[in-house]
């Protein structure tokens, strides 16, 4: 079970150290009576808990106006505003799953594996506009525009699984099969406006495999290959269309590619388990994880590896779903659903994920004579500077205590006699955040003993 750590209903955190915060008696018995660290958390200023009016999910992806999860147990994709408010629950869509935009916004292509077709969702109506049918059983799931066509991955055998595609463009549009299916289990697709004819897969289903396929003459000619990569949850391209992220819960990282060679470039450490990931068009990366600690998504800048932004969706028993995570096109917001393993999916918005992550390192000794003063030192980080002049504010036993100026390296100290009667007094020590910075949190408790 993983452990969550909140302040104020909403947390955006990173680990600073890893110690334990609360002792016991019979654990202090034991422990040396060395200095300690605490923990560090930053918080969101502005996230928000949506509830949608489905139970089930399988993907979410965001434009310039909406949000669209997909939800196959009701057969609908869900349409928001960016503020979670529900617009539109498009119902009728047979086992609703794999989604895609087209480049211009004005149109949603949704995979119907019930219905062994595709449906066309006019984005301003929200209604469907047309259905293309992919053929018997070929139960359509994951789906991607390049070279001029809608590419799905599909059963295409009993054994195998293929890449389809559908000349959406056309009057009549035709539909081609795949004459040489290669896949295990239904590839995840993915393509990028700055390479066009250009579409990547990657093995779902317990097989190893990814390619890219060059699809300018309209059928896909493998050009690249790796079986570097098991089993993707999720997979994005760069608007560039220079790499692409796999996500894959088997490894406790997600891998970077570069295109088209497949060539691994990097891996961002995220931990267990990588079940999510979407990629701004600036470039910055959000890549979500199922089971981390206590972080859902990490950020990253364009060319780090090391996230100027974690963040922890709202309270425990609810973890971040697969495919999971969107950007909107602009990468003003993020969005998130989670699933709490009972009732309706929770949609989570974080506006405010620009600003990055502050992290405070609290040091402590474990144990300390009684009457006489104690001395907690600390430090304030971040990926991003602070502002010249900064506090952080301590409480104890939830009591306000002092404001303490924190140095130009980010270092404090505060020193405090605790009262006769207090036997483990806690310090919280919070810096308020600024604009470039979420606010941040840690706290440490101190053993008095005689």
């Amino acid at each position: 079970m993983r452990t969550r750590r909140s302040a104020g209903g909403t947390a955006l955190a990173a680990i600073a150290a890893s110690v334990t915060l609360f002792v016991s008696p019979a654990q202090a018995q034991g422990q040396a009576q060395d200095q300690s660290q605490s923990q560090s958390q930053s918080q969101s200023q502005s996230q928000n808990s949506v509830v949608l009016p489905v139970t089930s999910h399988w993907q979410t992806l965001a434009d310039s106006r909406h949000v669209y999860v997909s939800a196959p147990g009701q057969d609908s994709v869900v349409a928001t505003d960016h503020d979670g408010q529900v617009i539109k629950t498009v119902e009728g869509l047979d086992g609703a799953r794999g989604m895609t935009l087209t480049a211009d916004e004005s149109h949603l292509y949704v995979a119907l594996p019930e219905a062994d077709a595709i449906a066309e969702i006019d984005t301003v109506t929200l209604t469907e506009t047309r259905r293309f049918l992919t053929g018997t059983d070929t139960e359509p799931e994951n789906l991607a525009l390049a070279g001029g066509r809608l590419w799905f991955s599909y059963q295409a055998t009993v054994f195998d699984s293929g890449i389809g595609s559908v000349a959406v463009a056309e009057t009549a549009p035709s539909v081609d099969l795949d004459d040489n299916p290669v896949w295990y289990g239904k590839p995840r697709l993915a393509s990028s406006p700055g390479a066009p004819d250009r579409l990547v897969a990657a093995e779902s289903a317990g097989a190893a495999g990814m390619r890219v396929y060059d699809v300018a003459s309209g059928t896909a000619e493998e050009i690249a290959y790796t079986d570097g990569v098991v089993d993707v949850e999720d997979l994005a391209v760069t608007a560039d269309g220079s790499s692409a992220i796999t996500a894959n819960g088997g490894t406790y990282y997600h891998q970077r590619w570069s295109l088209p060679d497949l060539t691994e470039e990097t891996g961002y450490d995220t931990g267990a388990y990588p079940n999510a990931v979407s990629i701004a068009s600036d470039g910055t990366v959000a890549a979500g994880v199922m089971a981390s600690g206590d972080w859902d998504i990490f950020v990253y800048r364009p060319g780090e590896t090391a996230p100027f932004r974690t963040v922890s969706l709202n309270y425990g028993h609810m973890e971040l779903l697969e495919r999971g995570v969107a950007w909107v096109p602009d990468g003003s917001r993020l969005f998130g659903t989670r699933f709490p393993y009972s009732g309706e999916v929770v949609l989570d918005i974080i506006d405010d994920v620009h600003k990055a992550n502050s992290d405070i390192t609290l040091t402590a000794p474990q144990t300390h004579p009684y009457g006489q003063p104690v001395t907690i030192s600390g430090k304030l980080t971040s990926l991003v500077p602070f502002p010249k002049h900064k506090v952080v504010t301590v409480t104890r036993n939830n009591e306000p205590l002092t404001t303490v100026k924190v140095k130009s390296d980010g270092s404090f100290h505060f020193t405090d006699l605790p009262a006769d009667y207090m036997r483990y007094p806690e310090y919280v020590v919070t810096y308020a955040g600024d604009a470039e910075h979420v606010s941040g949190r840690a706290a440490v408790t101190v053993e008095i003993v005689t």
